[in-house]
């Protein structure tokens, strides 16, 4: 049965009566009118094409968390909602699904049963915590983050570490107290049956709609295609939310990794457990620091080489070093298998050296097909990893195995391809750019038409075939094939709310001043603005180089990796005169409304590192086949990221600011065109009279209303 969504999403309707400061959106009802349409359907009937599969861009804006949360709340269907983050699992579980439920509460007549859960490591381990507590060694630190936690722990619900706010997300406690694949006990474990993982597991089994994030969906999707088992209940609806997130995320999940880290986890737990046992502790102390030794010179070598690079580059200079850790882990596998019977730990540690040596053998040795083997070094510690040239066939075949109905959604999922734009002449970055003249958006597809429209079988056909080619970047990743698509335009309008200004004179970005250059031209703004602004960068040396800069400025300097993320955005929104320094993470999830941010400055379009490993693998692999990589591949990835920085300066209807796009190849290079496609329609400004002027208009029409 579909509920009457428009009463519910009406002026007058039960949002409205319900959220102070309600606004219907078209854009919402529409989204929610094709989530249940999709709802409605069988799973299991596949004889229409399109009917299973759902894509949905939903502007910044849109309220798409809500669209379709009503509809899965009203169709009493099993669902399943994968979010990118954690802190949105959070949001949803804590916040969203229990506002909307009761709200549903008069015409949904039942109760609705949710749950969320978590990867293993973020819930308390009640065995390891009581070790720990036990443990005599530890700092005062250490001591009181404990006691806190043994104060809390009856007053939380599953024991999920979110719960402990007093304690930092990064503390050096949580793994001592948390359990992960490799060191749990299992069935062996002394206190099983008052597991917070297998009880948070228990409800998640008996729940309606279950709130889970993308590594776990995709762990379990993997478990139920090996018939090895199943880590969330089956369900007749996934809703994917921040679904542009995915083809990364599942690519990272078929890859295969060996690592520095965690041999010395294993050497650390074992030395824990055999000083405590009557095990010969002499030998082991050898064999540890020889391994040790071994590791820290192959560290010491591959920072010779970068960060991230080939095998194949290195491979043959250090088999003598990957040798001996292979032989350094077979004299600690035969030690420990000794050991194996005398404990379940020490059997534990016995059955992870015997993995990590299998593992280390078969990652350094040659590459097998349709796989790209990289490394990647940090200061005190290495991986090696085998990552597929594609997942798309593996995701769909585990998709189809559900028979269910999947719903994909985010800011960012649509994008034109190259071709389909035809390229302006690239014009030189020292000629003036008319500053009034605004920038074209993509044109909306199919939210200006309601979604029952009894238009044409040829024009609905033409629909679809639009459709197809704007996801077709994201759906090509996935292996989707057929598939509904809808794309909804943000509400806001940026051509009213936000002004983009082009910087004059800078010099390209492989320019070794570059960074300084743009900071200096940003700068007149950021007085004027006292403050107010978020610098968004591609990379984190041109973070380092900024914050040098501007931290012998009169601003308050907030910088990523200095505090935890909630934490800075927190103290930006209540600051004066801040700046915000952001990359990678950054680019999303930053939601600060209202006059707190003022300005969103991008330094460079975010082209991935044309030196990583992963993307020169796929452009090589593209081009065998005869495909421009950069046009179906570098460019619609670009094109993706931008959005999402773009989508951090209008975050509320009464918003306004400044877009900064610093990179002169925005207008100087063809494919710049392309890319400006992507942004809202928004004017643009290239002199800081005419960018204030714009801005104090902008500023006097939202405060008349």
């Amino acid at each position: 049965m579909i509920h009457d969504l428009t009463s519910i999403f009406s002026q007058d309707g039960l949002l409205s009566e319900h959220l102070a400061n309600y606004a219907p959106r078209q854009a919402q009802l529409l989204m929610a009118k094709k989530v249940a349409q999709l709802l409605e359907r069988q799973p299991h009937q596949r004889s229409q094409k399109s009917q299973n599969i759902l894509l949905c861009e939903a502007g910044t804006g849109t309220g798409k968390t809500f669209a379709y949360l009503v509809p899965v709340i009203l169709s009493s269907k099993q669902t399943i909602i994968s979010t990118g983050t954690k802190n949105l699992q959070d949001q949803l579980y804590r916040k969203d699904l229990p506002l909307i439920t009761s709200i549903l509460e008069p015409i949904n007549q039942r109760t609705l049963n949710y749950s969320l859960l978590k990867g293993r490591s973020n819930y308390i381990c009640l065995y390891r915590f009581e070790k720990a507590c036990g443990e005599a060694w530890y700092d005062e630190q250490t001591q009181a983050a404990l006691q806190l936690i043994k104060t809390q722990l009856s007053q939380t619900e599953f024991a999920d570490i979110s719960e402990f706010n007093q304690l930092k997300e990064q503390s050096s406690l949580w793994p001592i107290v948390t359990s992960t694949a490799d060191n749990c006990l299992g069935g062996a474990c002394p206190v099983h049956d008052d597991c917070y993982v297998l009880k948070a597991r228990k409800k998640a089994f008996e729940a309606d709609v279950v709130v889970v994030n993308h590594h776990l969906l995709m762990a379990d999707l993997k478990l139920k295609t090996d018939t090895l088992g199943e880590l969330l209940p089956s369900a007749q609806t996934y809703i994917i939310d921040e679904a542009h997130q995915l083809p990364e995320i599942a690519s990272r999940f078929f890859s295969r990794k060996v690592s520095a880290r965690q041999i010395k986890d294993l050497l650390r737990d074992s030395r824990r457990l055999i000083a405590k046992s009557p095990a010969p502790a002499a030998r082991f102390t050898t064999i540890n620091d020889e391994l040790r030794r071994i590791l820290s010179d192959l560290i010491m070598v591959l920072k010779r080489y970068k960060q991230r690079g080939s095998w194949s580059e290195i491979s043959g200079s250090i088999k003598p070093l990957c040798d001996e850790i292979l032989y350094g882990l077979k004299k600690l596998k035969v030690f420990l298998e000794t050991l194996a019977g005398s404990s379940a730990e020490l059997e534990n540690c016995f059955k992870r050296c015997k993995q990590l040596l299998s593992n280390f053998s078969e990652l350094t040795q040659s590459t097998p097909p349709e796989m790209i083997h990289w490394f990647e070094c940090t200061h005190n510690s290495f991986a090696i990893h085998l990552t597929p040239l594609s997942i798309g066939d593996e995701f769909k075949q585990q998709l189809d195995a559900t028979s269910s109905n999947w719903i994909f959604t985010s800011a960012t999922l649509a994008v034109n391809n190259y071709g389909q734009i035809n390229s302006h002449e690239p014009i030189d970055s020292h000629e003036p750019i008319d500053s009034h003249e605004p920038i074209d958006s993509y044109e909306q597809v199919g939210s200006h038409e309601p979604i029952d429209s009894d238009s044409s079988q040829q024009e609905a056909q033409l629909q679809n075939n639009q459709n197809t080619l704007l996801f077709s970047y994201f759906s090509k990743q996935l292996a989707l094939k057929d598939f509904a698509a809808i794309k909804l335009d943000s509400p806001f309008d940026y051509s009213q709310q936000a002004v983009l200004f082009a910087p004059q004179n800078l010099p390209l970005p492989s320019d070794s001043h570059y960074t300084r250059a743009v900071i200096r031209a940003i700068l007149p703004i950021v007085d004027w603005l006292q403050g107010k602004t978020f610098i968004l960068f591609t990379s984190y040396r041109a973070l380092q180089e900024a914050k040098e800069i501007l931290q012998n400025l009169d601003y308050q300097l907030f910088v990523q990796g200095d505090a935890p993320k909630q934490q800075l955005l927190d103290e930006f929104k209540q600051a004066n005169r801040a700046i915000l320094l952001g990359t990678s993470s950054f680019w999303e999830g930053v939601d600060v409304k209202g006059r707190a941010l003022s300005c969103v400055v991008i330094d460079k379009l975010p082209f991935a590192s044309p030196y990583d490993p992963i993307l020169q693998a796929r452009i090589n692999y593209m081009q065998q086949q005869g495909i421009n990589a950069f046009s179906h591949y570098q460019l619609p990835q670009t094109a993706m990221v931008l959005k999402q920085g773009v989508g951090r300066l209008i975050r509320d209807i009464d918003d306004y600011g400044i877009l900064v796009i610093a990179d002169p190849r925005l207008f100087s290079k063809s494919y710049g065109y392309y890319l400006r496609k992507t942004l809202p329609k928004m004017p643009v400004e290239t002199e800081i009279k005419q960018l204030q002027h714009k801005f104090a208009q902008m500023q006097a029409k939202q405060n008349k209303t």
